[in-house]
């Protein structure tokens, strides 16, 4: 007889059932035989543990139920829900504690997996209702998956909306630091510009200064250099600082 290692050996399924289960969980899905249910969910996923844990919950014809979790019947189904709840609260903290763009990334890669395993669990539990629309714990049950299930997909949005404005906060930063440094550096090509011709007029003369003005003072010569230099300096800046006009555009001014 085929034999699942997920199924407890006190457990009397129907041989049916027994051989329509493999030695691994395989997808969430619910089995039925000779009115016997049998529900396979996933354990919470972990991101250390790439293959799914899977989880046998047994309805017998009477309504009793059977859980592979320890914990007696219908327990086992809360039990399980409960703890996807509690890793929803955990993931909903840490979205909100999260202060940079790698602490959303690392929940969103956390969120998809356990969003997948709700989504799937909810839809297990649908097709389980359908099959017993008199059970109304399964009622219950399904209505728990499909608030989880919406919560992840919420929490989902929130964590990818902070890590776009994350994203975008530190661009804006980035764009504002670059602009700062264009801006100085633009302040010193300036400076620069302005100072140039001056600097190069006091080198080249700087040393035979009596021999570039004969019959001028020292005095009225240095004045003379100083105010030349500036004036080209300033000519300079302004061609530097002025407005380039692209190709194609028209001036914009009276006619």
């Amino acid at each position: 007889m085929n034999s699942c290692p997920l199924i407890p050996a006190d457990w009397e399924l129907p041989t049916v059932l027994r051989f329509r289960l493999g030695h691994g969980p395989g997808r969430q899905r619910v089995l039925e035989a000779d009115g016997h249910l049998l529900v396979v969910l996933h354990e919470l996923p972990q991101s250390h543990q790439p293959e799914r844990v899977g989880l046998l919950f047994w309805r017998e014809p009477d309504g009793d139920w059977h859980s592979s979790l320890p914990g007696a019947g219908a327990a086992g189904v809360e039990q399980h829900l409960q703890t996807y709840a509690q890793a929803i609260d955990r993931l909903t903290e840490a979205v909100e504690a999260a202060s940079n763009s790698e602490a959303c990334f690392k929940i969103l890669g956390q969120l998809s997996p356990l969003a997948r395993a709700v989504r799937n669990m909810y839809t297990t539990l649908q097709e389980a209702r359908k099959l017993r629309t008199e059970d109304a714990q399964l009622l219950d049950w399904r209505d728990k998956a499909y608030d989880l299930s919406r919560g992840v997909e919420l929490l989902q949005d929130d964590a990818q909306t902070a890590l776009n404005f994350e994203v975008a906060h530190q661009a804006e930063i980035q764009a504002e630091s670059s602009h700062q440094m264009a801006t100085s550096a633009h302040r010193l090509n300036v400076l620069a510009a302005f100072f140039f011709p001056l600097a190069t007029l006091a080198a080249v003369l700087g040393a035979n200064l009596q021999n570039v003005l004969p019959g001028v003072s020292h005095r009225v010569s240095l004045i003379i250099i100083l105010a030349l230099g500036l004036l080209l300096g300033g000519g300079l800046t302004y061609l530097i600082t002025r407005p380039v006009k692209r190709p194609g555009q028209k001036n914009i001014g009276r006619k």
